[in-house]
């Protein structure tokens, strides 16, 4: 069938005016040997966006930098990759699909495995027996299309994630809530006892209005704005990148210490408030995605855990990773040609010479290398070195039976509280494989705790390598589980199952616990980019440039819109090879027909693309003046 061209999301729309911003300063310092009026910063044609959205600004294409050489014996070209994640697979594909005779690749890995940061524990060998410590539910959204287009391309059995869940609990204050027992039509009412008349801190008029309704009315304007009229909307969004979302609801919106407190607690992590405003309302975007036909999105999750992707990622590259290679230090020399790139493999007595670097890591990962001089641009640097990770730890816990089905009737979704566990994820319901009996192999690992921010960093500091603390941990889990499902009824009896009969339910139950922190794996140092107020705007346009004359790239999730997606380490991937295929095809070392072929296979998947064509010549062409 064929493929319609797809309108950017916002993300990418905000992303594509960053950009443009960002070069219309650079190219106005520059003497091109051209007529002026052949370089106007804007060409307002609204034939050249997508769908006819003349929301978009464009650039003119630039200047050719040399005339090709030709192409009919190409020079050999050495790829290195360095990370064996999704992103680095992923442009395994892409080089595979390309079929060049004179391209090769390594893929350089530090650690023992491949994924990354798709990684999945597995308890036993059931098919239900695991978790997924990194990436573990997708929503089929438009932005995330790449991610999707993965699935289909590794044959992924995809299987519903019950978002919303039935029977979920919530507990704040000491105070115990199912869903529909709580604030009934009176928005006075205020169920977790929190408000200045029932004793609490917390102004009455923000409880009687809630933290969602809050939220709302912060983020509902700029929403839609963005989608009515993205060019003013980003104006005014731009106005508050400066801020936290913490400083916006206190200056903007006039709130008050406690109610800022509320609004974190109930409905967020410890210190999230102190990133970006912007992120935040983005973010909003991603999870209520502005549907117009529509009043749900659909989750998916990977049946047997999301490192099946993976696997077959593996099975299917042509050129194997190496593992345990660790990448210690990365030059460029503009004056050869052919390789320019020299990578240090760990104690290895000599570096290794390539033609172009696809960084895949994370950003505090990078940072570590030795960078010798014009590797990275000054603001790359400046990005490397100071680009938020947020803190990510999960706990799961593997039990006998699915007690939580089996007497409090959960199915899906996750329980909110203020207790340390914080966020508690109910596996979804698994299909019954035929002439087995409804119920069986029901999954019976829990995800106990899922957290981010301060609470994640709390919660980590239980997860020490030292076993004496393992007894400890699953002790306080129980604990705190047992506090969240004590109120349910008991059908036998009719009365609630009480603390001390639920925690014994649960110690019956328990088998054993795994957790995992991704601030304490030396191969991420860091969970996911979550960038702070006016990092966004600074950064992401030097994240995604070529550096080095056009032979060093930076790909991944940091370094794309869509970060903390997987989909944003594709799109970063797919992003990375056509710029570089884009200098190759300018010096006439591979045919545009290469270019040409990655648009068509792999281009379709993003979402009418991240970076327009344009700006990418741009990218490119000011790469390559900088080579000599």
């Amino acid at each position: 069938m064929e493929q319609q061209p797809q309108s950017a999301s916002i993300r990418a729309k905000w992303a594509q005016s960053t950009l443009i911003r960002h070069l219309e300063r650079e190219i106005a310092d520059l003497d091109l040997p051209c007529d002026e009026s052949d370089w106007a910063w804007v060409i307002p044609d609204p034939s050249l966006c997508p769908n006819g959205d003349n929301s978009c600004r464009r650039l003119p294409r630039p200047p050719p930098t040399r005339q090709p050489a030709t192409t009919a014996d190409p020079e050999p070209l050495r790829i290195c990759i360095i990370g064996a994640g999704i992103t680095g697979l992923y442009l395994a594909m892409m080089l595979d699909s390309l079929q060049l005779p004179h391209l090769c690749y390594e893929i350089l890995e530090a650690s023992a495995r491949v994924g990354g940061r798709v990684y999945t524990h597995r308890f036993g060998p059931g098919r239900a027996e695991y978790y997924d410590i990194g990436a573990m539910r997708f929503p089929k959204i438009p932005p995330l299309r790449s991610a999707f287009d993965l699935f289909a391309r590794c044959r992924t059995v995809l299987l519903p994630y019950d978002y919303q869940g039935q029977r979920c609990p919530a507990m704040f204050n000491g105070v115990w809530l199912l869903p529909g027992e709580q604030a009934g039509s009176d928005p006075a009412d205020d169920p977790f006892r929190l408000s200045v008349s029932e004793g609490g801190v917390v102004p009455d008029k923000t409880v009687a209005e809630g933290a969602p309704s809050i939220l709302n009315r912060a983020f509902a304007p700029f929403i839609a704005a963005l989608s009515e009229d993205f060019p003013k909307g980003f104006e005014e969004l731009m106005k508050y990148d400066h801020m936290t979302t913490r400083e916006f609801l206190q200056d903007i919106l006039g709130l008050d210490f406690y109610s800022i407190w509320y609004m974190e607690t109930v409905g967020s992590a410890a210190g999230l408030y102190d990133q970006s405003f912007t992120e935040a309302v983005l973010d909003a975007m991603d999870f209520d995605y502005p549907f117009e036909n529509a009043e749900s999105v659909d989750w998916y999750r990977v049946d047997g855990g999301t490192d099946r992707v993976i696997e077959h990622m593996h099975e299917r590259a042509s050129v194997k990773p190496s593992l345990n290679a660790r990448v210690t230090a990365i030059n460029y020399n503009p004056h050869a040609r052919r390789h320019p790139m020299a990578v240090q493999v760990g104690d290895e007595s000599q570096p290794r010479h390539y033609s172009a670097v696809f960084n895949t890591t994370s950003l505090p990962c990078l940072r570590r290398m030795a960078l010798g001089p014009r590797v990275l641009r000054p603001g790359q640097q400046a990005a490397v070195s100071a680009v938020h990770y947020d803190a990510s730890t999960k706990v799961a816990i593997k039990f006998r039976t699915a007690w939580w089905t089996q007497h409090c009737q959960i199915l899906g979704g996750q329980a909110s509280t203020d207790l340390p566990l914080r966020t508690c994820v109910y596996p979804s319901t698994e299909p019954n494989p035929e002439g087995t009996k409804s119920g069986e192999g029901q999954c019976t690992v829990l995800l106990c705790s899922y957290t981010w921010g301060q609470d994640a960093q709390q919660m980590a500091s239980l997860l020490h390598p030292d076993t004496s603390t393992a007894t400890g941990v699953a002790d306080f889990l129980c604990h705190n589980l047992a506090l969240l499902h004590h109120n349910y009824i008991d059908p036998a009896t009719g009365f609630s199952y009480g603390y001390p009969r639920m925690l014994d339910i649960i110690r019956q139950a328990y088998e054993g616990y795994h957790g995992y922190d991704w601030y304490a794996n030396p191969h991420t140092a860091g969970a996911f980019a979550y960038f702070g107020p006016g990092q966004f705007r600074h950064f992401y346009p030097e994240l995604v440039r070529p550096a080095a004359g056009g032979r060093m790239f930076l790909v991944g999730e940091a370094c794309s819109a869509h970060h903390g997606w997987i989909a944003g380490a594709l799109d970063s991937a797919y992003r990375g090879l056509v710029q570089f295929l884009q200098g190759l095809v300018a010096e006439g070392r591979v045919p545009a027909d290469a270019l040409r072929r990655v648009r068509e296979t792999w281009g379709a998947a993003g979402e009418g693309e991240e970076i327009p064509e344009e700006i990418i010549a741009w990218q490119v062409f000011l790469a390559q003046m900088t080579a000599g």
